[in-house]
């Protein structure tokens, strides 16, 4: 009795911090948070995410125009970058949390055509000539603050956790870039920004099924709005853009107790762009969907996958292949894992 009721301990325990690591992604302007990004685990747990992602942006005909988003009009764009995040669950105003900081790296690939308008063409480049240009090194750092407001409690023991038992949850989450990624103001193309930027976000979720790895299946949804401050400095320049609207959605489902899948969407519009308080370009209408792959390696460690394209963007083709580690640990569970295996 005693080595079995170990055994179920030690299964339960396992879950606590399973739970938390399969859940977490974190934010970046080029993309989505990705599925399960808003799940809550035990106060104290540490993740720390690594994410590959391949950016393919071909708008040759179109005149759309979204810095950080990648996206240049009569252009077509590759993009590569690492993003490095590092998460704590915690308990704030008595609800459950989430603070998540990120690092962005990496390099992107302009070859754009003759149509490219005159407001945009970089200095020493010819109007109505075909240009390339490229960027490399760090992006702009974000913080992100997530806070529960309905349906989750305060997980601040693995019972409190183990008893968790979520149908609807709704949070509330804060996005703030700092405007210090790699900047040259000679350059159409750069990491950086040079201008704050972030985002008010309400991640919506529901529950379906037991709440214990291989059962689980949730419906998400998160609508937010990007805010955006003038960037002084565009060219010699001043580009402003209009707030854009997001709405990003996933249906998740456990396959084992191991493995989950997503049908992901991602929604974005807005962003109308200016240049000297002139409208230039044309506001973003882009809707993808793909599909997440996550496959639970050890206690601690997560691996995921996957792929977007767009199914509608006004002439805009964009396509976004992800590869993903996570890594979470949370003291007090390692510790009673230990004791459970009698060391």
């Amino acid at each position: 009795m005693i080595k079995i009721g170990n055994r179920y301990t030690q299964l339960l325990i396992v879950f606590a911090l399973v739970a938390v690591i399969v859940s977490f992604s974190g934010p970046a302007l080029a993309v989505d948070d990705g599925a399960r990004a808003y799940w809550k685990g035990r106060d104290g747990t540490w993740g720390v995410s690594f994410q590959y992602l391949r950016l393919d942006i071909n708008a040759e005909d179109t005149q759309e125009f979204a810095p950080g988003q990648y996206i240049y009009p009569n252009a077509d764009t590759e993009a590569n970058l690492v993003i490095v995040n590092l998460v704590r669950h915690m308990t704030l105003f008595d609800r459950p949390s989430l603070l998540s900081l990120g690092i962005v790296g990496g390099d992107i690939d302009v070859k754009a055509n003759t149509k490219v308008q005159t407001q945009f063409v970089p200095v020493g480049i010819i109007a109505d000539v075909a240009f390339n240009q490229s960027a490399s090194g760090f992006g702009d750092p974000f913080i992100q603050l997530d806070v529960n407001l309905f349906g989750t409690p305060p997980l601040k023991s693995n019972v409190d956790l183990l008893n968790y038992e979520p149908t609807l949850t709704i949070d509330v989450a804060t996005m703030l870039a700092f405007p210090i990624g790699k900047y040259d103001d000679d350059k159409l193309v750069n990491l950086g920004q040079n201008r704050w930027y972030g985002r008010i976000a309400l991640p919506i979720k529901y529950h379906f099924r037991a709440f214990t790895p291989g059962y689980m299946t949730s419906l998400e949804f998160t609508p937010s709005i990007w805010l955006f401050a003038e960037n002084d400095d565009f060219i010699g320049q001043k580009l402003e853009n209009d707030p854009m609207w997001q709405l990003e959605g996933h249906l998740t489902h456990d396959f084992t107790s191991n493995f989950f899948a997503s049908i992901d969407l991602l929604y974005r519009g807005g962003f109308q762009s200016k240049i000297d308080d002139v409208d230039v370009g044309d506001d973003l209408d882009i809707g993808n969907l793909g599909f997440t792959l996550s496959y639970q390696i050890t206690d601690n460690m997560a691996i995921r996958t996957g792929y977007s394209s767009n199914v509608f963007g006004d002439d805009l083709d964009n396509s976004m292949f992800r590869l993903q580690f996570v890594y979470g640990w949370n003291k007090a569970t390692e510790d009673a894992k230990k004791l459970m295996q009698g060391h």
